[in-house]
């Protein structure tokens, strides 16, 4: 009867912390590594309201490209940001095909699905355009993360080759 208990007030924590907490954009780097198969030509938060950015990119593509690999890694900052909750690497164009077999990646992927056209799988023969992506209150609300700055930083590969990298960043509060 005590494990009960103990475990009924871990999930009304857990339950208050997931659903009472938003996000708030803050900065984006864009970086590419070899422009000859990646440029940005707009990469840019604008502030739209108090409190509220959002977030623009247009990445030039040497196109077709047919299979593509994504590093995900979530840091806090805390002296720095330090690695957080995850860091995993996956291919890009199975996940399209299978978004259910990376349930953490779709948790994000699903908040830029609207206003991007990533949205099928390989081959890519078009630029990638994020157009006007506004964190909406609850996105995120199943992400487990404690208050705080955060970066979300993600590196796309061809060929096994990292190509270009962004980093977003973002504050959590309730």
């Amino acid at each position: 009867m005590e494990r009960g208990l103990i475990i009924g007030f871990c999930w009304t924590l857990l339950g208050s912390t997931l659903v009472n907490g938003d996000f708030q954009l803050q900065n984006v780097v864009c970086e590419s590594f070899d422009l000859s198969m990646s440029e940005f030509t707009r990469c840019e938060m604008k502030v739209v309201r108090r409190g509220v950015s959002a977030f623009y990119m247009v990445l030039k593509l040497k196109v077709p490209i047919n299979n593509v690999d994504v590093n995900v890694s979530l840091f806090k900052k805390s002296n720095g940001y330090l690695p957080y909750l995850f860091n995993q690497t996956f291919d890009f164009c199975y996940y399209m095909r299978n978004p259910q077999a990376h349930p953490l990646i779709y948790m994000l992927h699903r908040v830029i699905l609207p206003v991007s056209n990533m949205n099928h799988s390989c081959p890519y023969n078009h630029d990638l355009i994020i157009n006007d992506l506004v964190y909406k209150k609850n996105d995120l609300r199943d992400l487990p993360i404690p208050n705080g700055d955060y970066m979300i930083k993600l590196k796309v590969a061809t060929d096994k080759v990292y190509r270009a990298s962004f980093k977003i960043y973002a504050k959590r509060y309730d």
